[in-house]
């Protein structure tokens, strides 16, 4: 087989449609840079089924469609179709000859065919799957995959032997074995918990079961007894309480006679007392008016008297007042004048004592002022002399100091440091030179490398994003099915175990099943085919006829009847097939029905059942009419006379005669009708999302790999990233030191030529400060010299004050004596005055007394009433109160007697009231007596009601009375003690524990197949490892021994071969590349110059196709790195080589040009559009230089 034809129509920059015919030998493309000759490559890799975008050099797949330029438009699709010789029938078609074709829209989709036959992408993969032109073939070698084996470490590299031994596919066959394995112990986990679960409720469920039943026995047992006691007791109640009622009725009516007697005589009562509250009133307000009255008197009484005394009284006092009124204001005067004269003498005095101190001050503080004066300047004289000490003694330091400085000047500025400074500088600038030459590609490829990386990044984090959301997606439809499965199974059960069924029919259906029963066909609802439109009229008019069973014939519904009674589980319906009639409306009838626009039809016409059930069907429904709406419904009923049953669609019933039934349906109810339906509704759920949980595990395995593959190339670029960092990281470290040192000298220099200039100007001017110092220090002895003298005077005046000392303190001595007795002088004047204010104040104080006792005495004289009339007041209150006296006393007497009456009239009440209360509590008694037992019996009914469904009624018919009613009560109570001590019942244990031990059993039957699938996966991936193992070990020997082989050819000479890294692990080892080109070692191929180096990758590259031959192979620019004479051995080799594989070889060397037997140039003579010409070799150049 070989490549005969290529053609393209719109693919990349090949507007046009192309035409490539190749030989079997060597087919070599030429063309200059940018013309597009790498398209034919990228067009043979993508009708070959290439599905990355980004091996193409795009983006996504419409990028391989012709974008258009700046003379032409973009095309809407692109075509590239390959024409092959299959005479030797390597593909597995029958025809000699093979075209397949790939075309892609700008829309996204695409078509593919096989000799003008429609077909998928993975026919056209499968079909070329073991031909050498597979994904994993050598079939197409790029510049990039020999730049793979040079970059690779060997790790790395050993994917190209994966890719030549095959093993690529039992690598993924792993993968999706380990995922299955995962998936079975995530399975098997899950069934293990969920057995856990159910085996933990198993035991609890049996007991549960066991105690249940225990006590549907005793429950039973337990209604006989007590319905039977309850029937007793309402009896025995309901005749006592009838006999409390009459008794009753009785006495309530000699109570409401006592009631009104009573009434009477309060009213009497009441009219006498409020008699008696009007005269207690009148008495009361009489009693008032006397007490004030009295008052009155005697306060007219009083002020008589009182009058008298102060009358006489204040005629004697008159005089004496006015008497004290003139000597008092008179006193007040001379105390006056006195108090004035005392305070002037204090001021005096006062004035004196501060005259005395002022001259005291006075003479001590010229004493010591003075003194204190010299002493200070003194101080201050001998502060200033330490001062001119310490500026000598600095200033002489000083000097000193400069002395040593200019001696360290003078020996530094003969130094000659900064020649070798400089020296050692222009090394530094070189080696700094150096290292930012090396720098500035590597930041280049950092660059690009970083640019990459986040584009890989946000590629790989989108697809990890879809990833995820797929995966949700898929987890929430697992729990989504697992439900519905849930729910499915549940009916199933339900359905199986004939749920909803009465028990008579259950009872015979699962006869029928276990072959207990023969010629039963089974119920109603199982025969039918219900329409969803028609389920709730067929459900309303079949009703409980949909659970009759239908059997072959009279006996075998007899032998049904003859099992339900000797096993006692129930009763129920039979339809003898050979015996039920069918029942119709006439078609007469029919015919006028029909014209109601809705009527629907006949019950029996609108469900499917096996024919020979139709005689059934009929019977049951073949009378009965279906109408969309009630309205309807009455329309056919008056048109029919009422002579049959019409149902709507919602359900609604007009019966034979004119009733009518209907309304709404509780929606909690669940019949066999609409569980039958929602079990098929789930059956198709579950189909449904069977298929999309499939379609989700693909999309999620999809982009796990897609996720993986990008991770793995992300990884790739990371670390050649973190490599490229980290050299230039390296460099710009050694960069940055040496351009700190640099910095550094250069400052050096800088400051020691700055020092120089700096140290000779501050010499000059250290030997001109030198002879400034010694100008201070004669200054300064000077003053130190006048200081001392200074010193030595005031020392001598004070002391020749201090001797005039004495004298002032004995004249400060007897100025304070004088003092002390002026201060005594001021001390008598001031108390002095004192005592006079005193007195003053006692004087006014008295004066103002009599002045006011003068005052009250002139108002009495000039404001009081008479005697006489005082007189008066007093004989007209006497009179009034003499008066009152009479008036109280008759209505004193009058109370007295109405008292009298009073008392004995609630005398009588009291005593009546007695009676009527002992009445009143002997009925009070009773009715108690009377509504406790109305309560009890109340309570007893509902309680046979709630707890036995039964009225009184219906239990008397029932059940009869107990002889012994004591006894019968203790039997209740045991029972009753016994149901307590089974402690919770769980009813629904006994069911749920059945359903428990069978779903037990199947989980069981599950784990071990999980089990036995899970050491089957095992099995099958080691056996995947040894034949890794295997054919890895079988290529990579085959690839050695060619490998040494083609290198001598290549090299014209020398020695090569691979060796593992790890030969111990077949399955991860690396391969290392060795080789000795003629004349040199053996050595690593990294150590290698880059010609020689790229000539070893593509001496492997030949060394597999030997191995593994493909039909053709492309071969683009792999010989770019190559010189011209190791490019003519190339080519000779090739040469050599096409006698085995069809060789087409995209170049530019003009060694490969001069091989080839057929050439074809690839120009761009249209900017952005490529075109595809015949050339001759001695063309070649010129069309390389276009």
């Amino acid at each position: 087989m070989f490549l005969k034809q290529l053609e393209t129509a719109g693919f990349k920059s090949f507007a046009d449609k192309i035409d490539i015919k190749f030989v079997s030998g060597v087919t070599a493309v030429v063309g200059p840079n940018g013309s597009g000759k790498s398209n034919i490559t990228d067009a043979i890799r993508w009708v070959l089924g290439e599905q990355s975008a980004r091996s193409l050099r795009g983006s996504k797949m419409e990028d391989v469609i012709f974008s258009g330029s700046e003379t032409r438009h973009s095309k809407g699709y692109a075509e590239v179709t390959l024409t092959l010789d299959n005479e030797d029938h390597t593909l597995p078609l029958e025809f000699e000859e093979v075209q397949v074709t790939r075309r892609v829209y700008r829309s996204g989709d695409s078509e593919f065919y096989i000799n003008q036959e429609s077909c998928r992408l993975k026919d056209i993969v499968d079909l070329f799957m073991d031909s050498g032109l597979g994904r994993e073939a050598f079939s197409i070698i790029s510049q990039g995959k020999v730049e793979e084996i040079l970059s690779s470490k060997p790790k790395d590299r050993r994917v190209i032997f994966e890719e030549a031994a095959g093993v690529l596919k039992y690598k993924q066959r792993k993968r999706k074995a380990e995922a299955k394995l995962e998936e079975t112990e995530d399975n098997l986990y899950r069934v293990k918990d969920i057995l856990s679960e159910i085996e933990d409720r198993v035991e609890p469920l049996k007991e549960q079961a066991s105690i249940a039943r225990d006590y549907l026995e005793k429950k039973e047992e337990l209604e006989t007894e007590e319905v039977a006691l309850l029937v007793t007791q309402i009896e025995d109640m309901h005749g006592e309480w009838q006999a409390l009622e009459a008794y009753i009725e009785y006495h309530r009516k000699q109570e409401q006679e006592l009631d009104e007697k009573v009434e009477q005589k309060q009213t009497e009562v009441e009219n006498k007392r409020e008699e008696t509250a009007h005269l207690d009133s009148l008495i009361e307000e009489t009693h008032g008016t006397m007490l004030q009255l009295t008052k009155e008197l005697e306060g007219l009484n009083g002020k008589r008297e009182l009058f008298q005394e102060k009358k006489k009284h204040y005629e004697e006092k008159k005089e004496s007042l006015e008497n004290d009124r003139v000597k008092m204001r008179k006193e007040l005067t001379s105390s006056e004048e006195a108090l004035k004269e005392a305070k002037e003498h204090k001021r005096k005095k006062k004035r004196i004592e501060k005259d005395t101190k002022d001259q005291i001050d006075r003479t001590a503080s010229a004493l010591y002022e003075e003194i204190d004066t010299i002493e200070q300047t003194i101080e201050s004289l001998k502060a200033d002399y330490i001062d001119l000490l310490n500026d000598q003694a600095a200033k002489r330091n000083e000097k000193q100091h400069l002395k040593r400085r200019a001696d360290q000047l003078k020996t530094n500025q003969s130094d000659e440091r900064t020649t070798e400074l400089r020296e050692e500088l222009t090394k530094m600038k070189g080696t700094h030179q150096d290292i930012v030459e090396k720098l500035h590609p590597l930041e280049a490829e950092e660059v690009q490398l970083t640019t990459e990386l986040k584009e890989k990044e946000d590629q790989w984090k989108q697809t990890k994003q879809s990833y995820e959301e797929w995966q949700q997606k898929l987890y929430q439809g697992y729990q989504h099915m697992e439900s519905l499965r849930s729910k499915k199974g549940a009916l199933e059960e339900m359905k199986e175990s004939f749920a909803g069924y009465f028990q008579g029919v259950k009872a015979v259906l699962k006869a029928r099943d276990n072959r207990q029963l023969k010629g039963v066909e089974g119920s109603v609802l199982e025969k039918v085919t219900i329409p969803k439109e028609f389920m709730t009229a067929i459900e309303t008019a079949l009703g409980a006829q949909a659970q009759h069973v239908i059997t072959a014939d009279e006996a075998s519904a007899r032998n049904a009847i003859e099992w339900l009674k000797k096993t006692n589980q129930g009763r129920a319906t039979f339809l003898p097939m050979e015996a039920i009639k069918e029942r119709f409306v006439p078609e007469r009838t029919l015919e006028g029905v029909r014209k109601e626009s809705g009527f629907v039809g006949v019950a029996s016409a609108l469900i499917q059942v096996d024919s020979k059930y139709n005689a059934i069907l009929r019977n049951l429904l073949g009378h009965i009419l279906i109408a969309d709406t009630l309205e309807t419904a009455n329309a056919i009923a008056r048109k029919t006379g009422r002579k049959f049953k019409v149902v709507t669609l919602e359900g609604d019933v007009v019966n034979p005669g004119g009733s009518m039934s209907g309304g709404a349906k509780s929606g909690k109810s669940s019949s066999l009708f609409s569980q039958e339906q929602e079990l098929k509704d789930l059956t198709e759920k579950v189909a449904d999302y069977e298929e999309k949980m499939k379609r989700a595990e693909k999309k999620v395995k999809s982009l796990k790999e897609s996720m993986e593959e990008q991770e793995r190339h992300l990884q790739k670029v990371e670390q050649k990233s973190s490599e490229v960092e980290k050299e230039v990281r390296t460099h710009r470290e050694e960069e940055r030191k040496l351009q700190f040192s640099i910095d550094n000298y250069e400052e050096r220099l800088a400051f020691l030529d700055r020092e120089y200039v700096q140290q000779k100007e501050e010499y000059d001017k250290t030997s001109k400060d030198m002879l400034a110092i010694d100008s201070d220090l004669d200054e300064l002895e000077k003053k130190i010299e006048q200081t001392q003298q200074e010193i030595d005077r005031l020392t001598n005046v004070k002391a020749e004050k201090e001797q005039n000392k004495d004298a002032l303190r004995k004249k400060e001595q007897e100025l304070k004596v004088q003092l002390a007795t002026h201060q005594a002088e001021a001390r008598n004047a001031e108390e002095k005055v004192r005592q006079i204010e005193a007195e003053h104040k006692e004087k006014a104080a008295s004066l103002q007394k009599v002045e006011e006792s003068y005052e009250e005495l002139m108002s009495f004289f000039h404001s009081e009433e008479t005697k006489e009339e005082l007189e008066e007041k007093i004989n007209a209150k006497g009179e009034e109160k003499e008066a009152l006296s009479s008036k109280l006393t008759e209505a004193k007497d009058k109370r007295r007697l109405l008292q009298t009456e009073v008392e004995d009239l609630d005398a009588v009440i009291r005593e009546t009231n007695r009676i009527h209360s002992n009445f009143v509590q002997n009925l009070q008694d009773k009715e108690v007596k009377a509504n406790r037992l109305d309560v009890e019996l109340e309570n007893l009914l509902r309680y046979l009601e709630e707890e036995y469904v039964m009225t009184y009624e219906k239990a008397k018919a029932t059940y009869e009375r107990v002889a012994d009613v004591d006894e019968a009560t203790t039997r209740v109570k045991l029972i009753k003690r016994g149901i307590e001590e089974l402690g919770t019942i769980n009813l629904a244990a006994i069911d749920e524990y059945e359903e428990v031990r069978e779903r037990f059993e199947f989980l069981k039957g599950q784990e071990e197949d999980l089990l036995s699938a899970k050491e089957t996966l095992r099995t099958v991936m080691s056996e995947m490892d040894q034949e890794m193992e295997r054919k890895f070990k079988e290529t990579f020997q085959a690839i050695r021994g060619q490998f040494e082989h083609v290198f001598r050819q290549l090299f014209g000479g020398g020695k090569a071969d691979l060796t593992l890294t790890d030969p111990d692990d077949l399955l991860e080892t690396g391969v290392e590349i060795v080789a000795q080109p003629p004349g040199k070692k053996l050595q690593n191929m990294n150590l290698l110059s880059g010609g020689e180096r790229a000539l070893t990758a593509i001496t492997l590259l030949f060394s597999i196709l030997k191995v593994r031959p493909v039909p053709f192979c492309v071969l683009d620019e792999v010989e770019a790195a190559l010189d011209e004479a190791n490019v003519d051995r190339f080519a000779q080799f090739l040469t050599d080589f096409s006698a085995e594989t069809q060789f087409i070889v995209i170049t530019h060397r003009k060694g490969t040009m001069e091989h080839a037997d057929v050439l074809y140039g690839v120009t761009m003579q249209e900017s952005g559009v490529s075109s595809v010409v015949s050339v001759k070799l001695e063309e070649s150049e010129s069309l390389l230089e276009v």
